[in-house]
């Protein structure tokens, strides 16, 4: 690896699975201090044991997202610690797929308290800190369900499509404190506990592991708002281009 994140400090939400999970690994190896943040406390365990194994640095929080409190005093625990946060990665997700007539009060408050107001209240709680340094990246992680509608996917969708409108408007609001915002979408099918549950026959037989589209994440955490700003990125793809890039 070659340090790329050397002293970050970088804070990932669901880290103890997935996506989270390749992401922290991946920063801590290019040198991020890594804040891992998730709600499965024996797997986020694992997960900062393996990154102190291969030499990195990592530190688990382990944080129920819906609760507004407890973001707020990990996040402010965090700075106080680090005296800064670099990099935030809003990347835990839930999903279900109801028809809208069973789908009840509950399981809207449920899905839009996890996928939208936490990446929300995560946000607000870096903001300060990063506006005063003037800089920063966020990386809001979102799907396709963002841009475009499905059967049975109607809360789903309104969360991820409120991540592509709070995405737009942190940019405008934090691109003049040199801060990048971003929202990210794995761009391909990639094997997570969520895609299990998920994917048809068909897209399991072309999954990825999503070690693979981590590299995008690396690029977006360099980020600030004179490059990659305001953008809906296809993670495969930028990964691919990082990679072609590299070989040549």
């Amino acid at each position: 690896m070659s340090g790329k994140l050397s002293g970050k400090v970088t804070a990932i939400t669901g880290a103890a699975r997935g996506i989270g999970r390749a992401v922290a690994t991946l920063f801590a190896a290019e040198g991020a201090k890594v804040h891992l943040v998730d709600r499965i406390a024996d797997e986020l365990e694992t997960v900062g044991a393996a990154i102190a194994a291969a030499g990195g640095s990592a530190s688990a929080h382990v944080l129920d997202l819906r609760s507004p409190a407890d973001i707020a005093a990990t996040f402010a625990e965090i700075e106080a610690s680090e005296g800064r946060i670099d990099v935030l990665v809003n990347n835990a997700g839930v999903i279900f797929f109801k028809p809208i007539e069973e789908t009840s009060v509950e399981d809207w408050n449920w899905m839009h308290e996890i996928n939208l107001r936490a990446p929300f209240l995560c946000c607000k709680a870096v903001a300060p800190g990063m506006k005063a340094r003037r800089a920063g990246s966020i990386m809001n992680v979102s799907s396709n369900a963002g841009i475009k509608g499905g059967v049975d996917e109607a809360v789903y969708c309104a969360t991820k499509f409120g991540i592509e409108g709070l995405s737009r408007s942190l940019a405008v609001e934090l691109g003049p404190f040199n801060i990048a915002v971003n929202s990210i979408t794995p761009g391909h099918p990639v094997h997570t506990s969520m895609s299990e549950t998920t994917y048809g026959e068909a897209q399991r037989k072309i999954w990825k592991d999503p070690s693979e589209i981590a590299p995008a994440f690396v690029h977006l955490a360099l980020q600030d708002s004179s490059g990659i700003h305001d953008e809906y990125v296809r993670a495969w793809d930028l990964a691919c281009k990082i990679k072609a890039e590299a070989a040549t």
